[in-house]
């Protein structure tokens, strides 16, 4: 998928490809992405600071990084909001317009339940995560405290086989790289027994390749910077 095409998941989706391989963004191509995202947040009023994904990307579903579906619109416009929110801070987080447009998510995002109370119902969990993952790129530490409540929330949930239960098990592993405290490392050891029951299995494809990259780094006990595998 072109960088800075018209589809707010693709171009998420892409990004993060590329930057999982080392790979980085020409200019134009990161002036075409930020354009992308920025064009795409309602600047005020109701739901001002959220990124609104196109009319074809909710008729024709949108994945995660690793591969799971979102199911619902509400987690749909969440997810990829706090996503475009990560990415933007990466590519471009000095620029005055990119500030203001990231304040105006954070102001958007602080009072929805999965932020402000940890709410895990239906697809919460998985906007939570999400959220999990831009606080985990937050160089500033402010949300630190937001991960580690977070992270007990997620181990009161697990289900005695290595894995949680509501939690997206792939996407969730891979914030938890991201994190890489010792909460988050802790929650990793337990899905150990989870990742060898799967990570032999035969599958193909790009998600298929993400989510065996992801298990091999939870066995090898292996955390990375933020917004890489």
């Amino acid at each position: 998928m072109r960088i800075g095409s018209a589809s707010l998941s693709e171009t998420i989706d892409a990004i993060d490809a590329r930057l999982v391989e080392g790979d980085s963004l020409s200019p134009e191509e990161r002036d075409a992405a930020v354009a992308l995202f920025l064009g795409r947040q309602i600047p005020s009023g109701r739901g001002g600071g959220m990124f609104v994904p196109f009319p074809a990307e909710y008729e024709a579903g949108v994945r995660l990084f690793t591969g799971e579906r979102l199911r619902t619109r509400v987690a749909t416009r969440n997810v990829l909001t706090l996503e475009s929110a990560r990415i933007l801070s990466r590519l471009a987080g000095r620029r005055a317009d990119v500030r203001t447009a990231l304040s105006r998510t954070e102001a958007a995002i602080r009072h929805a339940c999965f932020a402000a109370s940890h709410c895990v119902v239906g697809e919460c969990a998985h906007s939570s995560i999400a959220y999990m993952r831009d606080a985990a790129s937050d160089r500033s530490g402010n949300r630190r405290k937001w991960i580690e409540d977070h992270l007990r929330v997620l181990g009161a949930h697990r289900d005695g086989a290595g894995r949680w239960r509501r939690f997206p098990f792939y996407y969730t592993l891979l914030a938890l790289l991201e994190v890489g405290t010792p909460s988050a490392n802790a929650e990793l050891e337990y899905a150990q027994p989870a990742c060898r029951r799967v990570v032999g299995k035969a599958s193909r494809g790009d998600y298929a390749a993400r989510r065996r990259r992801v298990l091999e780094r939870v066995l090898e006990g292996r955390s990375d910077r933020p917004g890489l595998l």
